[in-house]
């Protein structure tokens, strides 16, 4: 009874919009699941538990940001990297350690993905957060964990990485002039530096078997998408399941 009902309340269609730009959130990603979205293709509803593992993932931004607020450490929040610049995305904190400034990532994870984060945190949060050390000149950072499961704390001391950062934007010049430039579909990547397997998660897996390259018209039949519940090592961001402003 009051399931079907809560169920229905939280499942929400996912946005579909076209943009021309690069979130930071999307180092690491797919290049083909990158074209698909920046491209606005149709994707599946969000369900409504995937909803609420959202909601809940940005409540423990919210409160944890807040705590940092009480420990007066906060220099800004939400941050935005400047306009212009290849990507778009907000840092989450900017705090003040003993006369140095941080950046700091918040990372809400599965508890597998956070077990597997025991020495070093996951390459794409790292790539993530060496960006946003590049584009506010600030040399360290911090990644900071959150066991979803447990509310147990991880963090990860980083100093800023100059050739990361250089593979990082010439990886992306590349992508935007393939996609944006020649709006060309990437050819499909070596997955062999894959963190998980994305394909098994990804909404646009229909399209990407059949190369297709245009947003289907409205009127035609469009390829039918799972939903798809959240993998393990997805973590909790803001806005949508597959973007982030």
């Amino acid at each position: 009874m009051l399931i079907e009902l809560l169920e229905e309340y939280f499942q929400r269609e996912e946005p579909q919009r076209e943009r021309d730009y690069f979130y930071v959130s999307e180092v690491g990603k797919c290049p083909r699941q990158i074209f698909y979205t920046v491209k606005g293709f149709p994707r599946p509803p969000l369900d409504g538990q995937t909803a609420r593992k959202l909601a809940a993932g940005e409540e423990a931004h919210r409160r944890i940001v807040q705590a940092l607020y009480g420990l007066g450490i906060v220099v800004a929040a939400e941050v935005p990297i400047p306009p212009g610049a290849l990507f778009h995305g907000r840092a989450d904190a900017i705090v003040s350690l003993g006369g140095k400034n941080y950046v700091v990532e918040i990372k809400t994870v599965h508890p597998y993905n956070f077990d597997q984060m025991y020495t070093a945190p996951r390459n794409d949060h790292y790539l993530q957060l060496q960006l946003y050390l590049h584009y506010f000149q600030i040399p360290q950072g911090i990644i900071l964990a959150e066991n979803k499961a447990t509310q147990e704390l991880r963090e990860f001391l980083v100093e800023l990485d100059r050739p990361a950062v250089g593979r990082v934007l010439a990886q992306f010049e590349e992508l935007r002039e393939k996609i944006f430039v020649r709006g060309e579909l990437p050819p499909l990547p070596d997955k062999s530096d894959w963190e998980y397997d994305q394909c098994k998660y990804c909404p646009f897996v229909n399209f990407c078997k059949e190369d297709v390259d245009r947003v289907p018209l409205l009127s035609k039949a469009i390829p039918e998408l799972p939903v798809l519940p959240e993998p393990h090592e997805r973590e909790t961001r803001h806005l949508g399941l597959f973007d982030e402003p």
